[in-house]
């Protein structure tokens, strides 16, 4: 019976044993993460690249850019405020919209 005991007690491991299992499971892991994230990188970064731009078209006369339909301002403004006012949770009333610029 004592020798069925010491068997047993030789089969499992100890609480060291499985600690450091464990935290090298876990940095293994870790390691393979980073790897497969970098050659995925680097695959994305491959296929984002730009084709070559084709030759610069020329320039359009100045009163072709003076036909172009300017947006109505109030419109801009009116839809502006409603989004503005959706995102605050407030009425239209209580916004002023004192300038619009082009970012």
């Amino acid at each position: 019976m004592d020798s069925l005991m010491l068997l047993a007690a030789m089969a499992e491991p100890s609480f060291l044993q499985v600690v450091a299992m464990g935290l090298i499971t876990v940095f293994v892991v870790l390691i393979c993460l980073i790897i497969i994230i970098k050659i995925m990188g680097a695959l994305m970064a491959n296929a984002a690249k730009p084709a070559p731009a084709p030759a610069p078209a020329p320039a359009p006369a100045p009163a072709a850019q003076a036909a172009a339909p300017q947006p109505n301002k109030q419109q801009l403004v009116a839809a502006i405020s409603a989004a503005i006012a959706e995102d605050m949770g407030g009425s239209v009333e209580h916004i002023r919209i004192h300038s619009i610029r082009k970012l």
